[in-house]
């Protein structure tokens, strides 16, 4: 059958050919305007009554253009491209529109309303809003690398939250004694942030809430969040009864260790550190070298560099070379393997 139309092409839709059918009525409906806000500080973009955080103007104008568009004939395929023209505050969009082996172009004109709002994450950060201090503390002095790689770890998981809840921002960071604090625009983001430090190293966190103010007719309260990390680290060396361990590894809750004397790894946790009285002997700064003098089959007779004397300490659990690094536990030493 021919096209009704044309009378040339074969009919495939309502007796017409495609592009008869493409020809016979504009399908492309778009929005009577795009309207968006966009915050001056920070570029976020507001579509309707709500914000978005990730989103860029164009980007903006874009999900307008999508979402606002509706078709004739949801039969047909189509996309679309824009552009601004410039000093009429209007879009100029093009619609590619296709059915089966036929296309066409539709064009509209689209008024387009800018408008310049603060959003409300701006607009609190610019009136020195928060909801939180997270304090970070150590029950030892933090040397530099250490207090480096933890707050780059603070920091990557406020930057993870702040994905989740795009009001959350940091205020202000001070340097304290021993740690630093920063002052945060969420509590709930807060909480959840100081939760994950604790799972990482084993801290003990506790809220102290206090009055601030009233907010929308209720009493506001202000939170501190205190991270205590635990005083042992990385490299330190603890004992508890007849073990002497030494730390390896902090991660989520788990305090990987190594066994000095015979060589077995293990893992403790906060509790067990509790539990089992654990105690600090040595930090990972204490080792010394010592050099072997003798090695037998259960002892090693050793000088102290330290001391310019012979002690005999237990053999340990590997190979030993001329040069030893120990540990000392009061009158007591220990061979370290220097591969952990």
């Amino acid at each position: 059958m021919r096209c009704i139309i044309c009378g040339e092409r074969e009919a495939v839709i309502n007796g017409m050919c495609s592009d008869c059918f493409l020809k016979s009525k504009r399908f492309a409906n778009p929005p009577r305007k795009v309207e968006i806000s966009i915050c001056p500080r920070c570029g976020a973009v507001k579509i309707g009554n709500s914000w978005d955080y990730n989103l860029k103007r164009d980007e903006g104008i874009n999900k307008i253009l999508l979402n606002g568009t509706t078709f004739k004939d949801d039969r047909i395929n189509a996309n679309f491209s824009w552009k601004i023209i410039e000093n009429q505050n209007m879009l100029e969009v093009e619609y590619k529109i296709k059915f089966d082996d036929g296309e066409k172009i539709e064009t509209a004109l689209v008024p387009l309303i800018i408008k310049i709002q603060t959003c409300p994450r701006c607009s609190k950060y610019s009136g020195d809003y928060f909801e939180s201090i997270l304090q970070i503390r150590s029950g030892k002095k933090l040397d530099r690398k250490e207090l480096k790689d933890i707050r780059e770890f603070v920091m990557e998981t406020i930057k993870r939250e702040m994905s989740k809840n795009p009001e959350l921002y940091i205020l202000k960071e001070e340097i304290r004694d021993g740690g630093f604090d920063l002052y945060l625009s969420s509590n709930s983001s807060t909480r959840t942030i100081s939760k994950k430090i604790s799972e990482q190293y084993g801290a003990i966190v506790k809220e102290s809430p206090h009055l601030a103010g009233v907010k929308d007719g209720e009493k506001f309260y202000r939170v501190t969040y205190s991270v205590r990390l635990p005083d042992y680290g990385v490299g330190d060396f603890i004992k508890s009864g007849n073990e002497r361990l030494k730390i390896l590894a902090i991660k989520k809750g788990q305090i990987k260790v190594i066994n000095i004397e015979n060589g077995n790894t293990g893992s403790l946790t906060q509790k067990d550190f509790v539990d089992k009285d654990f105690k600090i002997f040595a930090r990972a700064n204490d080792m010394e070298t010592a050099v072997v003098l003798f090695e037998k089959e259960n002892e090693i007779e050793i000088m102290d560099e330290s001391y310019f004397k012979t002690i005999v300490v237990k053999k340990p659990p590997f190979n030993v070379k001329k040069e030893v690094l120990i540990v000392r536990d009061g009158e007591s030493a220990y061979i370290v393997d220097n591969k952990i």
